[in-house]
């Protein structure tokens, strides 16, 4: 299912929200599907566990441009960029191969002891407007309460996969070879 940021992020000189698109067929078939009344607790978590473990996903990555502070505040999340005026614009391609992603030593560390804080970054990259400023004190005293219930006394924010306690395999990026500089040939 199409997916997108609530609210707008600072990039330097730009600010943007995101949109995140489904782009695989198997993915696209599964769009329209709602949750029933009488489906499980855990619908999704199962749904989407054996869906991944059968599938590769696709995704469309994409960046709305702020262009008017007028037409798109970032201070109030409930006025709507105008897609048609100001287009999201597809900056990247994000595949996963078929990955069983729901393993349960993955899942206590994510879910116990994992801290995802839109606010740990440069300045010049900082979420923007009063929801992200609301976000800010809300992350950090659900982390404090989610450390307390489960019994520990500090988060982790991983540096490396390296500290990623299941065998999840990197991603694999095949680059073209090219040359950082090419000599010209002088007449002389």
């Amino acid at each position: 299912m199409p997916q997108w940021s609530q609210s707008a992020y600072r990039h330097g000189d730009f600010v943007a929200k995101y949109g995140v698109f489904p782009l695989g067929e198997e993915q696209k078939k599964i769009e329209k599907d709602y949750i029933k009344e009488d489906d499980p607790i855990n619908v999704i978590s199962q749904f989407n566990r054996e869906f991944h473990m059968k599938h590769k996903v696709t995704y469309k990555f994409c960046a709305q441009l702020l262009e008017n502070l007028d037409e798109q505040p970032v201070d109030d999340i409930g006025v709507e960029w105008d897609e048609n005026k100001y287009p999201m614009e597809h900056i990247a391609t994000i595949e996963f191969e078929p990955q069983d992603a729901w393993l349960p030593e993955f899942r206590t560390w994510w879910d116990d002891r994992i801290t995802c804080n839109s606010w740990h970054g440069l300045k010049t990259h900082q979420p923007l407007g009063s929801t992200n400023r609301m976000r800010r004190v809300v992350y950090a005293e659900s982390r404090k309460l989610r450390l307390q219930v489960n019994g520990y006394k500090n988060y982790i924010e991983p540096a490396s996969l390296d500290e990623v306690p299941a065998p999840i395999p990197a991603p694999q990026v095949t680059l073209p070879f090219q040359n950082a500089t090419m000599t010209a040939k002088v007449d002389g």
